[in-house]
């Protein structure tokens, strides 16, 4: 075996690694270096903020897909009464 002196080799990777990478890359220059000049949202000309629709417009949608759905309904049923 290897002995004593591999473990604490080994025991130090495994603590130090992970700290050396908070370190590196918690550091303030690797975030003004690589994460501040980066833009998350898009740019405001590119953006469609307004959907263009009314809201009378969107109750009349909502009416007629609920007529839709009434009639298919009724359809269904008078086909099942015909069945039965």
């Amino acid at each position: 075996m290897a002995g004593p002196k591999l473990e604490v080799f080994k025991f130090g990777v495994y603590i130090f690694t992970p700290v050396m990478f908070m370190v590196y890359f918690g550091a303030p220059e690797f975030y003004d270096k690589h994460v501040r000049g980066s833009n998350f949202w898009p740019a405001q000309e590119k953006v469609n903020t307004r959907t263009g629709i009314e809201k009378q417009e969107l109750m009349y949608e909502i009416e007629r897909l609920k007529q839709e759905r009434l009639a298919r309904k009724a359809a269904r049923e008078a086909l099942e009464e015909k069945n039965v």
